[in-house]
């Protein structure tokens, strides 16, 4: 049974201050170097920032310039003391990072490589043909981005007035969550594709783990109120409704062996899970809670009829929800590699063309048998 697409989540882009560029050509080869200075000069432009650009248009200049940067024979900064990159913090634009460092300034490109997959990704129609797909390889690539960016920074000097984004908290923060996204989408792949219950249990619960994983960096220092509580909200949110999602289709698998017991306790579970998520947060989108009580409404009457078989049929005593074991997880998704990320292949007319992404969704799709996943 399949289910309409939930919402996705996005990263904004950090945004940066013009940057008199390397005056000694030295460091770079002659025939890239007006390029160089045109392609950053267009970073910091009014009519280049994300907020007006397109997704793909976005990523194929920050992937340009990230090609041109790695021409340096060596880094600028060493041997010009007025030469330094600033970047504002993508999720609060107030804070900033100024460094001398051209390492800082490849991290934050590839963040932004990475903010622009995610904007792709959640932008795209996941109920039209190939979309759950290509939603899949944007996340993928996404989640490899931001885990890039974050092992870059390792090592750089903290500033007085320094960021959180790309710190290791919120690297893995968001790489889990890139994660969580692109395994829900294998999630909505294999119910369109009719897979086993057992099967869509042990996906969905993978994909509550990620999201779990996520939410447990956004309430504990550094990050707790960094982010919107939109944010927090929608996390929480998904990741009871992935729990739910999971007890739900290994209940159906019980009830086909008339397990009837576990499968009302496993109801229970998932029914409570949403019950407490929807009371906790605030500010989650509509759909995304409609979601949740639709999934509500459909395990309330698989209890009922488990309910009425038991005290009729099977009189099976139903175990405590402390006593059940934990829930198999099956995780059909990786974090790209940074040479996967780097050579994305786009568009400017906003066409993006995912051959790798999409030759690692194939291969993922074509080697798990999801009956034994």
């Amino acid at each position: 049974m399949s289910r309409p697409p939930s919402p996705m989540l996005s990263v904004p882009e950090k945004k940066t201050a013009a940057t008199e560029l390397f005056r000694d050509r030295h460091f770079f080869n002659s025939a890239f170097f007006t390029d160089l200075r045109e392609a950053r000069a267009s970073l910091s432009a009014p009519s280049s920032q994300a907020t007006t650009q397109d997704a793909a248009s976005r990523r194929a200049l920050l992937l340009r310039y990230h090609r041109l940067l790695a021409s340096a024979r060596d880094d600028p900064c060493d041997f010009d003391d007025d030469l330094a990159f600033t970047w504002h913090d993508a999720f609060r634009p107030h804070l900033r990072r100024t460094a001398a460092s051209l390492r800082f300034e490849k991290a934050a490109v590839v963040f932004n490589v990475g903010a622009a997959s995610s904007r792709i990704a959640a932008a795209v129609d996941r109920a039209a043909v190939g979309g759950v797909k290509a939603a899949c390889g944007e996340f993928q690539r996404a989640a490899g981005a931001f885990r890039a960016a974050g092992e870059m920074m390792e090592g750089e000097e903290e500033d007085t007035e320094d960021t959180v984004d790309m710190g290791p908290e919120a690297s893995a923060m968001l790489e889990r969550l890139m994660l969580a996204q692109a395994q829900e989408c294998c999630f909505e792949r294999a119910l369109a594709a009719g897979t086993s219950s057992a099967a869509c249990s042990k996906v969905a619960k993978q994909a509550a783990l990620y999201y779990e994983e996520a939410y447990a960096s956004l309430v504990i220092p550094p990050l707790q109120n960094h982010f919107e509580r939109s944010w927090v909200a929608h996390i929480l949110l998904k990741a009871a409704l992935f729990n739910a999602e999971a007890s739900y289709h290994y209940a159906i698998e019980l009830h086909e062996k008339t397990e009837i017991g576990e499968e009302i306790a496993r109801l229970q579970f998932g029914i409570n899970a949403i019950v407490d998520a929807k009371k906790a947060v605030r500010g989650a989108p509509g759909s995304l809670y409609d979601a949740a009580s639709r999934l509500e409404q459909d395990m309330n009457q698989n209890l009922e009829r488990a309910l009425n078989e038991n005290n009729r049929i099977y009189l099976l005593r139903v175990p405590a929800a402390k006593l059940l074991a934990p829930l198999p997880a099956a995780s059909l998704v990786r974090s790209a590699s940074l040479s996967e990320i780097l050579d994305v292949k786009t568009e400017t007319e906003g066409n993006v063309l995912n051959d790798r992404a999409g030759e690692c969704t194939d291969a993922i799709s074509t080697t798990v048998n999801w009956d034994l996943c």
